[in-house]
């Protein structure tokens, strides 16, 4: 059985259990302007959040602390440290650790240096690092990243239709099809910008390769704007009710949004 990966972007510790039923999430007063993704709001706590990238999963990286919104300094930082940080907010695997404030440079406390996770931390904040709020760094070298998301649609003719799959933060893992609901669909279709949900099937055999399946059903009104922030239940036991991996198709070719592109950032 593969139990997923993931923790709300704040400094709060949950239950174990805990972990596969999303509490209620508010985002701060960020203008629209600067997206980012999965911020968990805890009074005296800190938050973290992605800015300035083009999208929910990538942009410079910022820490929420004692009312001020600061950023990371890249001095060692590398893809062990993003994949904490792609994790944390649920964005799944690092696909690129940005160094010299390549998404624009922020404002600000710098409230990290010298990073040296190790890549398996639960947040940013608990990897090891030259201390907190120390650093010898300028605007000029923040971090950023770029990772992958959270779920995409593999096997199909295209990227907008499939066999849906979430990332743990490290690996892509197939949703079975037990409870797989039409308004899911259409949560996952909008957040891929492959417009509205067409068919939803099951019957899908799963990947013979390794045999895994996502821990968790979701429960999506088809209102949210991504399957991260959907409600979801622990499949009883660790052990969903399927015939075989959910499938979607959607109405349309994936839509071009602005995006930053992982080859662009070094021409």
């Amino acid at each position: 059985m593969f139990q997923p990966a993931g923790s709300a972007a704040s400094e709060e510790t949950q239950d174990p259990k805990t972990l596969l039923i999303p509490t209620a999430t508010s985002h701060s007063p960020t203008p629209a302007s600067t997206p980012h993704c999965h911020i968990s709001l805890s009074p005296g706590s800190k938050q973290l959040r992605l800015v300035d990238g083009g999208g929910s999963c990538s942009g410079r990286v910022e820490i929420l602390d004692q009312g001020s919104w600061g950023t990371i300094c890249d001095d060692g930082w590398d893809l062990d440290d993003a994949r904490v940080v792609c994790r944390q907010l649920g964005c799944g695997g690092a696909l690129s650790a940005l160094k010299f404030a390549q998404l624009g440079q922020g404002s600000g406390p710098i409230w990290l240096d010298e990073l040296n996770c190790g890549g398996k931390e639960s947040h940013v904040w608990r990897c090891p690092s030259r201390g907190w709020g120390q650093h010898d760094c300028g605007h000029a070298e923040d971090a950023g990243v770029v990772c992958s998301g959270f779920v995409r649609l593999a096997g199909g003719e295209g990227p907008c239709s499939g066999r849906v799959e979430v990332h743990s933060g490290e690996a892509w893992t197939p949703v079975s099809d037990g409870n797989f609901t039409l308004p899911t669909a259409q949560v996952i279709c909008a957040e891929l910008g492959c417009g509205k949900a067409v068919s939803v099937l099951g019957h899908v055999p799963f990947r013979e390769s390794d045999g895994r399946f996502w821990a968790e059903e979701f429960r999506c009104e088809g209102q949210e704007p991504e399957l991260w922030s959907c409600p979801r239940v622990p499949c009883p036991g660790g052990t969903c009710h399927h015939s075989g991996a959910a499938q979607v198709a959607c109405s349309g070719e994936m839509q071009v949004r602005p995006f930053i592109s992982v080859d662009t950032l070094f021409m």
